[in-house]
């Protein structure tokens, strides 16, 4: 890892640290999110930490923050500073969530890679949905103010060039159904109804995790 990335890592955890909660897990391991874009990924990942004992939300999100904060780009930035927190979380006895898309093989695979070195599990997640819906969130979402933070970070693409490229960001989540061998998921989680019924569904699946 190049020395700036690394030094932004090391601030990346540090911040995490600040936040780290009471209890650690039973068992340590890493959970990881396949969605569309707009499928709830992120609302999955929030929900996931409030009920999972010792659960820590990672998110490219915030790594995307601090490499524009420190002057560097993103890219395979992003994921390197992930692997490096997700590390020590796992060492130090808790259980990543990660919210950032894990459609990529190569990244999943390299998650996998870490959890069976650090002897943990590694919970994959799909979240199926309609493009309709997915679009839905998308308008609710992007028609804010663009935040501007660590933790509540988003690039502030127009919404209109968000949806209207919906499709073309979504080819390598419906390639992954083409993957041979196809990924093992822990479980897969529907959200084509309220926000209400889809957290009550994260709920229920939180207590598999457990």
């Amino acid at each position: 890892m190049e020395q700036k990335v690394q030094q932004t890592a090391k601030e990346f955890l540090k911040r995490i640290q600040e936040k780290l909660p009471t209890e650690k897990a039973d068992k340590p391991s890493i959970i990881g999110i396949v969605g569309m874009i707009g499928s709830g990924r992120t609302l999955l990942a929030k929900t996931l930490i409030e009920n999972v004992k010792g659960a820590v939300l990672i998110s490219a999100n915030s790594a995307r923050w601090l490499l524009k904060e420190n002057n560097l780009g993103w890219g395979e930035n992003v994921y390197e500073i992930l692997l490096y927190v997700a590390e020590w979380l796992v060492k130090n006895g808790y259980i990543v969530v990660y919210d950032g898309n894990q459609v990529d093989k190569n990244r999943r695979e390299a998650i996998k890679e870490l959890a069976d070195k650090l002897s943990a599990k590694y919970h994959l997640l799909k979240i199926i949905t309609s493009a309709a819906t997915a679009e839905k969130y998308l308008r609710e979402k992007y028609t804010e103010t663009p935040h501007n933070t660590f933790e509540d970070y988003w690039p502030g693409t127009g919404v209109d060039d968000i949806v209207q490229n919906l499709h073309e960001r979504n080819k390598d989540f419906f390639a992954i159904d083409q993957e041979i061998p196809k990924p093992e998921f822990f479980d897969e989680i529907e959200n084509e109804g309220t926000i209400e019924e889809f957290k009550q569904k994260i709920v229920d699946l939180a207590e598999k995790i457990k």
